[in-house]
C-alpha cells in the first residue's frame, strides 16, 4: 500500500542539508513520526466503526482487528474511503527535531544525537624492491544502530573503506600542483581489496528504530587499520601519508 516517490520538490518537504548521515537518521525520523499520526488516525476511525476502544485493536497487514477476535475487522481500503468521502485529513507530515537535546548548540549547527564504534583489520602486501603496495583485505565490524537497509549499509561501508585504501595509498593534493585527477589519483575497481563488512546492531536513542549513521564513521579506524599493517609489515612506524612508493623506499632504507 505504499508508493515510494523519489525526488519530488513538489510533493516532499526540503530537509535542508542532504549529507552527513542526514538521509536515513533524520528524514527516516520524520518519516517514522508521519507514519505514527497515520497510524493514530487509521486506529481512531476503526475504533469508531468497530465500536471498540483503542487499545482493544491492532492494525496487521491491511486491516485493523481487535486484538482476541481478529475476524472483527475493517480493512484500510474503507477507512481511506470513509476519510475521502467526509474530506478528512488525508496527508500526514512527520518533523524529527531534535534541539531539545542540545539546548546549548549553536542553531546552525545539525546536530546528530547518536554515537557510534567500529573495529578495522587490514592485510596488506608489500614489495621491498619496488615499494609498491597492495590492500589484500579490509574488515570492519561497525556499530549500526539499526539496519534499516542492510545491502544499501554495507555498500556505505566499502565505499568508505575504498576513501581510505585512496587516503593513504595515493591521495595528496599539493598547492599549485594538483589541479585535476591526472595529478590526484583517487582509487579504481582494481585497487579495491577483498571486503568483509560486520553490521553491529546496538540500537540509539533517537534514531527511526534505533538507526545511526555509518558512512563518515567507518574512515577513521579502517584508514588506521591499514597504516599500522603497513608498519607492520615494513618493520617501522610510517608516519606520512600517502605511502607512495618512494616514501615506503625511503622508511625501509632508513
Amino acid at each position: 500500500e505504499i508508493i515510494y516517490i523519489n525526488n519530488d520538490t513538489d510533493l516532499t518537504i526540503d530537509s535542508k542539508i542532504p549529507g552527513a548521515c542526514r538521509t536515513t537518521y533524520w528524514v527516516g525520523g520524520a518519516v517514522q513520526q508521519a507514519a505514527k499520526k497515520l497510524k493514530r488516525e487509521i486506529l481512531a476511525t476503526a475504533s469508531k466503526l468497530l465500536n471498540l476502544p483503542n487499545d482493544h485493536l491492532v492494525l496487521s497487514g491491511k486491516s485493523v482487528h481487535e486484538i482476541c477476535n481478529p475476524s472483527k475487522c475493517v480493512n484500510l481500503e474503507q477507512i481511506a474511503n470513509l476519510w475521502h468521502k467526509h474530506g478528512y485529513a488525508t496527508i500526514f507530515t512527520g518533523e524529527f527535531n531534535l534541539e531539545d537535546r542540545f539546548p546549548h548548540r549553536d542553531a546552525r549547527f545539525q546536530q546528530l544525537g547518536h554515537f557510534v564504534c567500529g573495529a578495522a583489520i587490514a592485510q596488506v602486501h608489500l614489495n621491498a624492491i619496488t615499494g609498491e603496495i597492495k590492500v589484500m583485505k579490509v574488515v570492519v565490524a561497525q556499530d549500526v544502530g539499526r539496519a534499516i537497509n542492510p545491502l544499501d549499509l554495507e555498500g556505505q561501508v566499502e565505499g568508505a573503506i575504498v576513501m581510505d585504501v585512496g587516503s593513504v595509498l595515493m591521495e595528496e593534493h599539493i598547492p599549485g600542483k594538483t589541479l585535476n585527477f591526472k595529478e590526484y589519483p583517487i582509487p579504481r575497481s582494481k585497487d579495491a581489496p577483498d571486503m568483509e563488512v560486520i553490521l553491529v546492531e546496538v540500537p540509539g536513542r533517537d534514531g527511526p528504530h534505533g538507526a545511526k549513521g555509518a558512512g563518515e564513521a567507518v574512515i577513521g579506524h579502517t584508514r588506521a587499520a591499514i597504516l599500522n599493517a603497513i608498519s607492520d609489515a615494513a618493520g617501522t612506524r610510517i608516519t606520512q601519508v600517502p605511502v607512495a612508493a618512494a616514501r615506503l623506499l625511503d622508511a625501509l632504507n632508513t
